[in-house]
């Protein structure tokens, strides 16, 4: 009978613990039907195209039909009014598919074709007449059982664009210095030169040495292959882009592995049969791989990667938060744990699908305890939201070693410009549960748990309102525009609390950034209202002052016949612009500086460069007090799977007066100003386009020798009326359907190609004398003088010193 009861009693045990069980999961789920899961593999398919041998341009899918201005990360060159496009399913099953080609402004719809039935292999028909005049967007269409997959590039006639011969240099360029192939033109290619770098490997340029752009002694191999992207094609120039993985040989392990982007711009010249490397930009960052030796004594070892990575300390300096890679790692120094909060790569990195790299991650708020605030901005490789681009805000729990997702924020514009435009505020109050983000000039405050949305200042530009440092502090001008509003709100988005800087009535106030807490404006009046030297109206800041976070005035900044145009702020200095009055005009002058003697809090953790003889120049995460484990445990956080997720839209307006700067295969800024876009593309040997993907400015793509010969009646205008004092942006807005080009700021040599799109360019030498630009050969720049009308030439170098007078101000 012993044993009958002992059945019985373990029978009791089994069913008082099933009971506790389900009793705990009950009471601890109440009211929450979320559950925890892994992210999920990815299910799109991916489209490319077939050109000669090459598989180019590898497209990821969209979950809905995108702002076609937008889309043009990628261009596709055609040939014999053909395209060949691949289509890889991966397990789908594609019942048909369509492909339609846009104007690049998208307001034209020029051709829709269906496919049945669709294979592996689809063939474009482009031969319709006049569609291939232009360059045109195409969008491709891959219907499934339950949903529209959508893929979009750029797509050009390069007929006579020696796309082969460009494509063939690159791969053995490519492959030669992987090698480190002796005698294959690297060498000969490349520019060796005081702007090269070669102390690091993690960013190499055309102006590197050879032993650094054939990879040094780290014995590299490219895994998985190389994804082509061709980025630009025009009639001078083709740039491509290379991304992969490759394996190194370590140190502190036997290999390492990197993320690698390799940037070539290349000219063919037919004739001669050569081709030229222009440009080359290689960059590469260190795969964080927490399986390995990551730590030493010292600190975390993120190895060769950019020296300004993103990261955050708690207050005890316990736990750190770094991006690496474009993953987001948590290292907890009590507990000795290493944690792999948010990765879209799959663990064996076997899926090329979730190795494209369209997103960033920024880091926005951690706690006292390192719980971490983040949002993954650009496109989403997998998970819940695959296919979309948008911002998702999570939270990292440590204890319960948990990823919650927050809010997601849908978008139909470009992962670039969601991760340029709507990135830069965007900001999450755990303790209030409520997210702020600007949209093209309108702050929203979202409250998460109601979802409900409050617009609280609306059509902002970009000079009236600055964001802190670490984002959690906003200021904007409240009632009025740019020069007009006398009150602006500073406001706490961690706390919500509000402060404000105000002005008389007869003045006005502008925000122009923080220093740490501190709040920095500028003050006008409006009775200084006059105009630059090129014609545009200013109303210039006669003081800039400094209050604190309990609204006291630290600091003021005022001089006596002088003024501020405008400010920029980096560490504790602030930069002012500065003009005179010369009447009713102002001439720019010598820049000032304020410093403000506000220290930035010092962490027991910090970011350290170091070098050894085989990597050079790596970083590290270093512990002040150092690191006494070495073999931490790694963990991999499970998402929380939301039953409802919160998901909101905002309007999202396109203003046409903005530029976008593309170069080195991706956009670089947006910017107000024409001039400052085309200085920046200029850097990046890139390009400058509107908001609806019209060419302003390309490097390298003109003529060597022009002259604008059909228009002396305008230029003649435009002389006349100089001649009458008018303004240059009066003058250029008249002739140009209320449109003009700002390019003050611009060297001589950057407005060439403006003037050979037959485009005169005014330039002026002070606040009253002029020039107008007319033509160039390959080393002086002709010009008009309004007042004679005489033609005269100068170098390049001598027009820049004559307009030096007037800060180099140029309209187009």
């Amino acid at each position: 009978m012993k044993w009958k009861n002992r059945l019985i009693e373990a029978g009791v045990l089994i069913i008082v613990f099933i009971i506790a069980v389900l009793g705990f999961s009950y009471y601890t789920n109440k009211g929450n039907d979320n559950m925890t899961a892994d992210m999920g593999a990815a299910t799109y398919p991916q489209v490319s195209f077939s050109y000669q041998g090459y598989a180019l341009n590898m497209l990821s899918g969209y979950a809905k039909a995108m702002d076609i201005p937008a889309m043009r990360d990628t261009i596709t060159p055609v040939t014999n009014q053909r395209l060949e496009i691949n289509v890889q399913a991966y397990g789908n099953k594609i019942s048909s598919a369509s492909y339609t080609i846009y104007t690049l402004d998208g307001e034209e719809k020029l051709k829709e074709e269906k496919v049945k039935n669709p294979g592996e292999n689809i063939t474009a028909d482009l031969s319709d007449e006049g569609l291939m005049d232009e360059e045109r967007v195409l969008e491709i269409s891959l219907y499934t059982e339950d949903k529209t997959i959508y893929f979009y590039t750029r797509i050009v006639n390069a007929s006579d664009a020696s796309v082969m011969e460009c494509l063939d240099y690159i791969r053995n360029f490519h492959e030669s210095a992987l090698g480190k192939v002796e005698g294959a033109g690297v060498g000969a290619a490349i520019e060796p030169s005081e702007e090269g770098d070669n102390t690091s490997f993690q960013h190499v340029t055309i102006h590197s040495d050879y032993d650094h752009v054939s990879w040094g002694s780290l014995e590299p191999e490219v895994e998985k292959g190389e994804r082509w992207n061709i980025k630009e094609i025009n009639s001078n120039s083709i740039s491509v882009q290379l991304e992969y993985r490759v394996r190194c040989k370590g140190e502190e392990n036997e290999t390492d592995i990197y993320a690698v982007k390799e940037f070539f711009r290349v000219r063919h010249i037919a004739d001669a049969q050569k081709t030229y490397l222009l440009n080359y930009d290689r960059t590469m960052e260190q795969i964080f791989d927490a399986t390995k030796q990551v730590l030493n004594e010292k600190g975390v070892l993120l190895g060769i990667t950019p020296k300004n990575i993103s990261y955050m300390v708690n207050d005890d300096g316990s736990v750190v938060s770094f991006v690496a890679a474009n993953e987001l790692w948590n290292y907890n120094k009590d507990t000795d744990e290493v944690s792999q909060v948010f990765s879209f790569a799959d663990a064996e990195n076997s899926d090329v699908r979730n190795l494209v790299t369209k997103h960033e991650i920024k880091l926005l708020e951690m706690d006292e305890t390192g719980n971490t605030i983040f949002a993954v901005c650009g496109y989403m490789n997998r998970g819940s939201h695959e296919g979309e681009v948008g911002i998702a805000v999570y939270y990292y729990d440590m204890e319960k070693n948990s990823v919650e997702e927050k809010v997601f924020i849908s978008s139909d514009k470009s992962y670039e410009n969601v991760i340029n435009e709507m990135s830069k505020l965007v900001y999450y109050s755990a303790s209030r549960n409520m997210l702020y983000i600007m949209v093209e000039g309108t702050l929203y405050e979202f409250d998460v748990e109601m979802e409900e949305n409050t617009a609280l200042v609306e059509a902002l530009n970009e000079d009236q309102y600055v964001v802190s440092e670490d984002g959690h502090l906003v200021a904007y001008q409240e009632n009025g525009d740019l020069n007009t509003a006398t009150k602006v709100v500073v406001k706490n988005l961690e706390s919500g609390k509000e402060r404000t800087a105000e002005c008389e009535s007869d003045e006005c106030i502008r925000p122009l950034g923080f220093v740490k807490n501190d709040f920095v404006y500028g003050v006008a009046k409006t009775a200084d209202t006059g105009k630059t030297v090129s014609g545009e109206m200013t109303v210039p800041m006669y003081k800039v002052g400094i209050q604190n976070s309990k609204s006291e005035i630290v600091k003021t900044y005022q001089a006596d016949g002088t003024y501020v145009l405008d400010a920029y702020l980096k560490d504790n200095m602030v930069t002012l612009n500065r003009a005179v009055k010369d009447g009713n005009t102002y001439t720019s002058t010598s820049q000032d500086y304020i410093t403000n003697n506000t220290e930035k809090e010092k962490s027991n953790i910090y970011l350290e460069s170091y070098a050894t003889d085989l990597k050079e120049t790596q970083v590290r995460l270093t512990f002040e007090d150092g690191i006494s484990d070495k073999d931490p445990k790694v963990l991999r956080p499970k998402q929380i799977v939301m039953e409802d997720p919160v998901v909101v839209e905002f309007e999202d307006v396109t203003h046409a007066d903005k530029y976008y700067v593309y170069g080195y295969g991706q956009l670089q800024a947006c910017c107000e100003k024409a001039g400052e876009a085309i200085r920046l593309a200029d850097s990046y040997s890139g390009v400058v386009v509107d908001a609806t993907q019209n060419y302003v400015w390309e490097r390298g793509n003109r003529d060597l020798q022009y002259t604008i010969t059909d228009k002396d009646d305008v230029i003649q205008r435009i002389a006349d009326r100089l001649k009458q004092k008018e303004a240059p942006v009066d003058i250029m807005k008249s002739l140009n359907d209320d449109r003009y080009l700002d390019l003050t700021g611009c060297a001589t040599e950057e407005l060439l190609y403006i003037i050979n799109q037959g485009s005169p360019v005014i330039g002026m030498l002070n606040a009253e004398n002029s020039v107008i630009l007319i033509g160039y050969t390959d080393t002086v720049v002709i010009y008009v003088d309004p007042e004679t009308g005489e033609r005269s030439s100068v170098t390049y170098e001598e027009m820049d010193q004559m307009t030096q007078g007037s800060g180099n101000t140029y309209i187009g």
